[in-house]
């Protein structure tokens, strides 16, 4: 099986290269020259556009950053429907709103091109060690056919349901996220201001009903080290919460949670934190309570 690949970013060079570990024939689309050298040095084909990669593989994997550029790239005038091969298999690991994804499925099946949205979860760390879980949506049988591939980059995979279910998941997952990173924002600048060892406060909700993945991931290693560097930064999950409350909206639920998490959110971006990781959340409120959450 011959795959294609566009995003070769954070998240997809790893996954191209346990691909090529799975002994799979990889070629990929890039248009960053270092990122192109660097996979040519790894053994990958290299293509100059998507209509090269839909007419030549069996199924291209998309790992991009947003709905336009999905749109963009599956059905967009040069994008892969375009020239796909009667059979190809597009799988979208890219974080977007289901309905995006049931637009570009039911573009694919008037082509006979299947369509999966299959978004991950694990981050960078996952990504390397093909132990991402990858949320899908699609049909039964293009699942079944795509499973060694997806198997090559992951280890918790489950569809879950018709077309767009796996960006519901994977939004409602953020949403989570979005909301617990606000409260443990808020939680430890008030411990901080009132005297309490954030450390020693770490360590007892951690062993309380307190306890989170949120709370391991983001206050020993970055907020207590005070390091902001990025492994999933406030842009991004600030753009899934907002995709998460479109979701609400237009199905008619209520997500007052949600609503305030994206807020707070876009006040760590409008203070310039935008390109940090999601720990840096609790720099502004910092700011105002006149305190500091370090070791």
């Amino acid at each position: 099986m011959k795959i294609g690949f566009i995003g070769a970013g954070t998240m997809g060079v790893p996954m191209i290269r346990n691909l090529q570990k799975a002994d799979f024939d990889v070629a990929v689309y890039v248009r960053r020259a270092g990122v192109r050298e660097q996979m040519l040095n790894a053994g990958c084909q290299v293509a100059d556009t998507y209509r090269e990669l839909a007419s030549t593989c069996d199924a291209v994997l998309l790992c991009v950053p947003n709905d336009a550029i999905v749109e963009e790239v599956v059905a967009g005038e040069n994008g892969l429907l375009s020239s796909a091969k009667k059979g190809l298999v597009i799988i979208d690991h890219s974080t977007v709103s289901p309905y995006t994804s049931r637009k570009m499925y039911d573009l694919a099946k008037t082509m006979d091109v299947g369509y999966l949205d299959a978004p991950l979860s694990g981050g960078p760390m996952g990504a390397e060690a093909a132990t991402l879980t990858i949320m899908v949506g699609g049909d039964n049988d293009t699942y079944e056919a795509m499973l060694p591939v997806l198997r090559a980059m992951g280890e918790n995979i489950r569809l879950m349901g018709a077309s767009g279910a796996g960006n519901i998941a994977k939004l409602i997952n953020q949403l989570i996220i979005g909301v617990t990173q606000s409260a443990i924002s808020e939680g430890f600048v008030l411990g901080s201001k009132m005297g309490v060892n954030p450390r020693a406060l770490y360590d007892i909700i951690s062993t309380s009903t307190g306890n989170s993945y949120a709370l391991h991931r983001t206050v020993p290693e970055c907020i207590l080290k005070r390091d902001f560097s990025p492994k999933f930064t406030i842009d991004l999950l600030h753009k899934d919460l907002m995709l998460a409350n479109d979701m609400g909206r237009q199905e008619g639920v209520r997500l007052l949670a949600a609503n305030l998490a994206e807020q707070i959110f876009q006040e760590a971006r409008n203070a310039g934190h935008g390109p940090k990781d999601i720990s840096a959340l609790l720099l502004p409120l910092e700011d105002l309570a006149k305190a500091e959450v370090k070791d």
